[in-house]
């Protein structure tokens, strides 16, 4: 059951995006129903240090990003866009999305519409479907 609640980041424990990349991708879970009050949305902060990548990948359910820290490039399907804070990004279920960053560090806020993050399946771009 979900209730008005408060979470602050530093309380929430940071995690590799993939620990078999060399990227060091990190993203901290604040809203998630199987770890806090909440349902209906998932929402969370990535950090990207110099040179990393969130490898291609695409969802089952949209996703929206909001570029809060540093600048990078998006590539959304097969339009490469720039991020620069204040920019939020609309990603469509099944839409082909990579994070990239530059120098210095890149940080965002993601929202999925979901209940928790462990039903967010993340679906490496070598298989997506024509269909």
């Amino acid at each position: 059951m979900s209730r008005a609640t408060r979470i602050n980041i530093a309380d929430r424990p940071p995690h590799l995006w993939d620990p078999r990349e060399t990227s060091t991708v990190t993203y901290r879970t604040l809203l998630s129903g199987d770890e806090t009050p909440t349902h209906g949305l998932v929402q969370g902060i990535a950090t990207l240090r110099a040179g990393d990548v969130e490898a291609a990948h695409w969802h089952d359910i949209p996703e929206t990003v909001h570029v809060l820290e540093g600048h990078g490039h998006a590539r959304l399907g097969a339009e490469i866009l720039q991020m620069r804070p204040g920019d939020t990004f609309f990603v469509p279920a099944g839409c082909v999305h990579e994070w990239r960053n530059g120098e210095g560090i890149l940080r965002f806020l993601y929202s999925f519409p979901a209940d928790s993050f462990a039903e967010i399946a993340y679906h490496p771009e070598t298989n997506v479907s024509d269909s």
